[in-house]
């Protein structure tokens, strides 16, 4: 295997052995090293260039903006910037999703960088070893679902401006567009995240660095409730007596009492095994606090 394959090769075996965000950093590295490098930088985003994710290495000699300014002529794949260090800037459009990789590296004075078509075939496989990362993040959930497990739903990676990087199969059957590349959030949820309704699904996002984890499942009956009364609902259907939950969620007992009062009543229910089989219909996680 000659050291260009070894090279690409690598980066496989390293995006397959992180999480997408640790597999953005790792493989900029090697890249930096393989490459002899002084420093690079990478961004993900839409067609636009705005959103998206960008990953540098020390040094790095870019920034997020002044990547996304760049402009690429039609067809053109390589920038050759002028007036500093030998630097190269590479674009790499990404099959199946409507995103484009820009990875910028820069050498000390002098140095030669290494060919272009070399440089491109690098960027284009580290570009999808990452998306291939990413694929596999978003798609453990199903395989928690596969094998009977309790599990949160559909997943899906998604940027500020609602472009999807990676979804999982079910996340967008659920969607009934299996080609949809868009899923806007509300802007009340980009910061801190949170829940909603929105077309018929329940939905809930998590602030995961520049992207937002989605997560999309059909609605339950325990979704009526606060996340206080769901955490407080799934104890009391696994057993749990008012005493142990008080002190698991740091609440007095009498707390407790009108919390389960309360839950009771908002889903219509009046013994504790009709609660339980709203818990194990759920098919959703244990609350922390059980």
């Amino acid at each position: 295997m000659s050291p260009h394959d070894q090279l690409i090769h690598r980066l496989y075996l390293t995006a397959a052995d992180a999480d997408w965000q640790l597999a953005r950093q790792r493989l900029l590295a090697l890249l930096v090293e393989s490459l002899g490098a002084s420093g690079a930088a990478w961004l993900t985003a839409g067609e636009s260039g705005l959103g998206g994710c960008y990953t540098e290495s020390l040094h790095s000699g870019f920034s997020r903006g002044g990547l996304q300014a760049l402009r690429f002529a039609e067809g053109e794949n390589l920038l050759t910037p002028t007036g500093g260090p030998p630097a190269r800037v590479l674009r790499h459009a990404h099959q199946g999703r409507p995103l484009v990789s820009l990875l910028a590296l820069h050498w000390q004075e002098g140095a030669s960088p290494p060919p272009a078509e070399r440089l491109q075939q690098v960027a284009s496989h580290a570009a999808e070893a990452v998306a291939l990362s990413m694929r596999l993040f978003v798609r453990r959930d199903e395989w928690l679902r596969e094998m009977g497990r309790q599990n949160r739903g559909a997943a899906a990676l998604v940027d500020a401006l609602g472009v999807i990087h990676a979804a999982s199969e079910r996340f967008l059957a659920l969607l009934g567009a299996d080609t949809a590349t868009r899923f806007p959030l509300p802007e009340a949820l980009l910061d801190e995240g949170g829940a909603y309704q929105r077309d018929g699904l329940h939905v809930r996002v998590e602030a995961m660095d520049s992207l937002y984890l989605v997560h999309i499942r059909q609605p339950l009956a325990l979704d009526i409730l606060s996340p206080r009364e769901q955490q407080i609902a799934r104890a009391l259907g696994e057993g749990k007596t008012f005493k142990s939950i008080a002190r698991n969620c740091g609440i007095a007992v009498s707390t407790v009492a009108n919390h389960a009062t309360r839950i009771y009543r908002k889903l219509g229910v009046y013994r504790r095994e009709e609660l339980v089989g709203l818990i194990r219909s759920s098919g959703v996680e244990r609350s922390p606090a059980a």
